[in-house]
């Protein structure tokens, strides 16, 4: 469960974790096509700043990512209860927007954020 950054208050909503489905290469494609769209924060920092400005409605993290980074992006989803949807790792992360290695991504259009969330619940992979 998640908490408040720096201490062990349980934060009240949980977020809705994914992890990346079976179907990963269709999840991908639409994560590309909002890249070629301009609807995506990649990279900590840029993600960091979509969060805070409210425009991010998906929150991608690679499980590889540092835990100190992960903590931060997660309590800012958890505020603003962005759903999160786990990546395997940074470098096929990355390589889906057409970057190098990212630890995470913000999608910034609701559209391609339900087809994203809907494509992981048909595959029934919500924890």
């Amino acid at each position: 469960m998640a908490t408040v950054a720096g201490g062990d208050q349980p934060l009240a909503q949980p977020l809705r974790e994914y992890s990346a489905p079976a179907q990963a290469l269709r999840v991908g494609n639409y994560l590309g096509i909002a890249r070629k769209a301009g609807q995506v924060a990649a990279g900590d920092l840029a993600t960091e700043q979509a969060l805070k400005a409210g425009r991010a409605y998906l929150l991608v993290l690679a499980q590889d990512i540092s835990a100190a980074a992960a903590k931060e992006l997660l309590y800012m989803a958890q505020k603003q209860r962005v759903p999160l949807l786990w990546w395997p790792d940074k470098i096929s992360l990355g390589l889906l927007v057409g970057k190098s290695q990212r630890g995470a991504l913000a999608v910034l259009d609701p559209g391609f954020t339900a087809a994203i969330l809907k494509l992981c619940e048909e595959g029934n992979h919500t924890i």
